[in-house]
């Protein structure tokens, strides 16, 4: 609708004021209750110049006696002509959506474009802890919404598994190996492995020297050295994928850092082959006079003073590479094999400096040419009592979170139902509170840092996860109940502004989706949720529906039920969070 009017206003303004406007920007009035829009009519004041007040009468007039079906009725407040939509246009508008929902829910023709969508950013030796929240699930959502709009998407889940960690790791084993351990639980005997080599080498000043030989090793192939990364680096990718598989996760690839390597190490997974490496990547760098090497063989980029950016070094003088040479490598990597329109990262708020460098060379390399490199940048997860430390194992790992959540849902669950069963009981608590978390963090913007509180989460009131799931039930039952095919011939317009206000939110839900997908950012469709949800409980608590005596009445109220049905379960779908059958 608000494209609709935006069209409206430019036509009549251009014919009346003899200008050439393209866009113009409205916004949903804040007085809603009345009036639907308001125009920020100052903006043809700076374009005529003339006396505002004379301006913004005039064009008052001219909507007012335009034959339009669309506009009832204008008024002027300060800088804002308020707007209010002829209400048979809302019948008309909500009949198009309901007897067509694909133009509402769906993009038909894909666009044949590509995205890749890199998230994560997790070590193999690291557990998932309640941090992981973060990327793993904003990233979810985007690639949903992307292949929703009919974009080819690459989901590649970024995996640390190099670096001087990962070579204390090798070592740690040599000493105190445990193959069963190992096999049994990879994460946690690594992370313990990681906290006792950490203490050992802050004892022993030998053990750095010993950490670089392994690295030696490795590089240069050694066989044990081999089977190691292999073991490491597959058993650690499983039991990630064990967490994330409950909160419904699955990138289509897990490429790790040493990939860009170009080492021999094997292909686990069937992703391309790589061109070029962290070398060639540097090699080309100082060939085109982006990077520099200095004379003890490191090199390094200056950016120009303007940019204000620091240096970077790309190699050390050892020959070896940081994090840097390795995101340029997977750049090239994905603009050679995908040609993506975008690559998004889904990385906390600390890489922006590194993401930024990254970025600009990539454009002075010529190897991204238009496509949008985009920081999806998000914010921390703190405790209310202390910070998290993994060196020292202070840390909420993700499965004893969600453990957690499931049974302080079966105990809120059995204060409010005597009748369930156990294995209801057991599917519920899964279902409802583990994407209780889950919609606890996507509703906050991503950029925000936030406290985790159990009581904030575990509600069924307000902006909560099972507040929208109730009122999904809820609009079950109501339609289970009805029992009879909804006739869809019946046209009948809607009078009472409980029904116009659910019709405006629903209309909103194309746009919604394409403000999320543009800004990268869920939190925006979790919002729409919420709202629509409570403007349909505030719909079905002051308007009869299976009580009305009027057929057509009850009919019209039943496929408006019916269509706020249809578009939160789509927009769950997209959230990845679970729909219960009843509550």
């Amino acid at each position: 609708m608000i494209k609709e009017i935006e069209k409206l206003l430019i036509n009549l303004i251009n014919k009346n004021f003899n200008l050439k406007l393209e866009t113009i920007k409205i916004w949903v009035s804040p007085k809603n209750m009345f009036w639907d829009y308001s125009f920020n009519w100052w903006i043809l004041a700076r374009d005529l110049k003339k006396n505002p007040v004379l301006i913004v009468e005039e064009l008052k007039k001219i909507i007012d006696s335009d034959n339009n079906l669309l506009i009832e009725e204008t008024e002027l407040t300060w800088a804002y002509l308020n707007i209010k939509v002829n209400n048979n246009i809302y019948t008309d508008l909500f009949n198009k959506f309901y007897n067509d929902k694909e133009s509402l829910l769906w993009n038909c023709e894909s666009n044949n474009k590509s995205i890749v969508i890199d998230y994560i950013w997790a070590n193999v030796w690291k557990p998932l802890h309640i941090g992981h929240m973060c990327t793993p699930n904003q990233w979810q959502v985007l690639v949903n919404l992307y292949k929703k709009i009919w974009y080819k998407v690459v989901a590649d889940s970024h995996i640390g598994d190099w670096w001087i960690i990962f070579w204390k790791l090798i070592l740690a084993y040599k000493f105190w190996w445990d193959e069963g351990k190992l096999e049994k639980e990879a994460i946690n005997y690594l992370l313990e492995l990681y906290v006792k080599i950490t203490e050992e080498t802050e004892k022993d000043e030998t053990f750095e020297q010993k950490t670089r030989d392994e690295f030696k090793l490795l590089s240069e192939g050694n066989i044990e050295s081999v089977k190691l990364w292999k073991k490491f680096t597959s058993f650690s990718i499983s039991a990630m994928q064990i967490q994330l598989d409950r909160l419904n996760i699955k990138p289509d690839y897990n490429i790790w850092e040493s990939f860009y390597e170009g080492l021999w190490l094997p292909k686990m997974e069937n992703f391309p082959d790589l061109k070029d490496d962290m070398h060639s990547i540097v090699t080309e760098l100082i060939e085109k006079w982006i990077a520099i090497k200095n004379e003890d063989n490191s090199v390094g980029v200056l950016f120009d003073e303007d940019l204000k950016i620091p240096s970077c070094i790309l190699q050390k003088r050892d020959w070896t590479h940081g994090y840097l040479a390795s995101d340029l490598a997977a750049i090239k990597y994905r603009m050679q094999n995908w040609n993506p329109e975008k690559i998004v990262y889904f990385v906390d708020s600390r890489q922006q400096l590194h993401l930024r460098q990254a970025f600009l060379i990539s454009k002075l390399a010529w190897w991204i040419d238009d496509t949008e490199l985009f920081h999806a940048a998000n914010g921390f997860i703190s405790l209310k009592d202390w910070a998290m430390s993994t060196r020292k194992w202070r840390i909420i790992k993700l499965d004893k979170l969600l453990d957690e959540a499931e049974n302080r849902a079966k105990k809120i669950i059995l204060e409010k139902r005597d009748d369930i069963n156990w294995d209801e009981l057991d599917k519920l608590s899964k279902m409802i509170w583990i994407w209780a978390i889950k919609y606890w963090y996507l509703k906050k913007n991503r950029e925000t840092d936030v406290i985790f509180d159990w009581d904030e989460f575990m509600s069924f009131e307000w902006n909560s996860g099972p507040y929208i799931q109730y009122a999904y039930v809820r609009t079950r039952w109501i339609l289970e109940n009805y029992g009879e095919v909804i006739d869809k011939n019946v046209i009948w317009n809607f009078e009472y502004s409980e029904e116009i206000e659910l019709i405006k939110k629903l209309s909103d839900y194309k746009l919604i989706l394409n403000n999320t997908a543009k800004s990268n950012s869920p939190h925006i469709l979790c919002k729409y949720s919420y709202e629509l949800t409570k403007t349909f409980n505030t719909f079905y608590n002051s308007i009869n529906i299976l009580k009305e005596e009027d057929e057509n009445k009850k009919i019209n109220r039943l496929k408006l039920v019916e269509l706020f049905w249809d578009i939160l379960k789509d927009s769950f779908n997209i959230l990845w969070i679970e729909m219960p059958d009843k509550m």
